[in-house]
């Protein structure tokens, strides 16, 4: 399969003027209303806080996607740390991948909101000075590897990568200059940045892949039917209405500017560990602990700001904080040390979304399937879909449940596939070391 690059045309990304000089990320807007502020404050004080965020963004246009709508939320307002997340969010077409991005970030403040669906190798080079530091970006979908004029593949996510690894660009160039000489100038973009993406591809180069949390949208058929329920009811006028999600976009904008970038510190660290076999756990432990600082900062209204003996001003994560990462991070760490191919998941994703038969909000059972209908959903030769298939089987996620021909098979151990032992503890394991 070939691999893919990130085109981007510096004229089509969206910046506001307060984006044009440099600027804090948590500075709160003059005018701001005062009822819309004392709601946002009485969320960001409320214990189902991630609760309440999940719901406003399910008023707003997002049905199910629970888990990527609230990891996403997450990764934005993580732009605050001095190492921000970043992601790309993967799945077939028409999945609703860029739609879920687009809708979350309807709740970030505009100003943090760096966006465009189509970004050049330069173009993060030339913004205004400044206008990336503590921002979200947000790149169009990720499309397969393009040539250049001189047939050569261009790399357009190498300024990303740079972005995201070292917070800063750096790029000596070629100018003339007043004399009418030829100078060399070196260009400086300082981050960091929030960075996210999306891809129908199933694949990333593995430069990219270190750097960005894998994240899926639900194929399933009970979120298809998510979605038809929605359009029915939109159909029939029964719609969050325009007031209302006005109101939730304003309250999560004075939300967001209320937050400090307070320094997060995490008393339980000891306790964490990932792989050390799998060289991947270099980035993703950085990435954990991103993920658990910044909803510690979500939740920084609900904490006590101490001080160390030099006077810095810092708040602690706490069990309450790692809760929520362990539950939204688990699945994501699965796929990143999962021991199938890429593809095999692939197909386990597409045979999910085909053959559970529901019950009761409930997977009752899986319907069996052929060879021939697997090809047919994935668009795949016979010898691909039997090659991954027997990758299933291997690892006992499925197994032929009928002999003969056609050859039936059928799932039996979906969870299989998302439960590595990444070797996190449990939210209760470690409670006792937290003060």
């Amino acid at each position: 399969m070939p691999e893919e690059t990130n085109t981007v045309s510096a004229e089509k990304v969206t910046t506001s003027d307060s984006q044009r000089t440099p600027s804090s990320a948590h500075t709160s807007p003059s005018g701001e209303n005062p009822e819309i502020r004392n709601k946002a404050l009485a969320a960001l004080r409320s214990d189902d806080l991630f609760e309440q965020v999940s719901a406003d963004i399910a008023d707003i246009g997002i049905a199910g996607e629970e888990q990527l709508r609230l990891t996403l939320y997450i990764i934005m307002t993580s732009r605050l740390l001095d190492k921000p997340l970043s992601a790309i969010v993967q799945g077939s077409s028409s999945s609703g991948k860029s739609y879920t991005l687009d809708t979350v970030a309807k709740l970030m403040p505009p100003d943090q909101i760096v966006q465009a669906h189509d970004f050049t190798e330069q173009a993060l080079y030339y913004l205004p000075h400044g206008s990336l530091k503590h921002k979200v970006v947000i790149a169009g979908e990720r499309l397969h590897r393009r040539s250049g004029k001189d047939g050569k593949a261009q790399d357009n996510s190498k300024a990303f990568r740079e972005m995201v690894g070292s917070d800063i660009l750096r790029k000596a160039v070629t100018m003339k200059g007043p004399d009418g000489k030829f100078e060399t100038q070196r260009i400086e973009q300082p981050g960091p940045i929030a960075y996210l993406e999306s891809t129908t591809a199933t694949k990333i180069n593995d430069e990219d892949a270190t750097r960005l949390l894998p994240l899926v949208t639900d194929e399933s058929v009970r979120q298809t039917e998510l979605v038809m329920q929605t359009m029915r009811s939109e159909a029939k006028g029964r719609k969050t209405d325009k007031a209302k999600r006005q109101e939730i976009i304003e309250r999560h904008h004075t939300m967001q500017h209320q937050l400090k970038p307070l320094e997060v510190r995490i008393p339980f660290i000891d306790k964490l560990s990932l792989p050390t076999t799998n060289i991947a756990t270099r980035c993703t432990f950085g990435q954990l602990r991103s993920m658990i600082q910044t909803v510690a900062l979500l939740r920084q209204f609900q904490k006590q700001t101490k001080q160390d003996a030099s006077s810095a001003e810092y708040i602690e994560a706490d069990a309450a904080d790692y809760g929520i990462v362990y539950n939204l991070m688990r699945p994501i760490l699965a796929r990143v040390y999962s021991q199938l191919p890429q593809g095999a998941l692939d197909v386990l994703g597409v045979l999910l979304g085909k053959t559970q038969v529901w019950c009761r909000d409930k997977v009752q059972e899986y319907r069996q399937f052929t060879n021939r209908d697997c090809q047919m959903w994935m668009g795949l030769s016979e010898p691909t879909v039997r090659r991954r298939l027997n990758a299933l089987k291997s690892a006992g996620i499925v197994f032929v449940s009928a002999v003969g021909s056609p050859r039936q098979w059928r799932v039996v151990r979906a969870d299989s596939a998302t439960m590595v032992d990444v070797g996190l503890p449990r939210p209760e394991d470690v409670c006792p070391c937290v003060s």
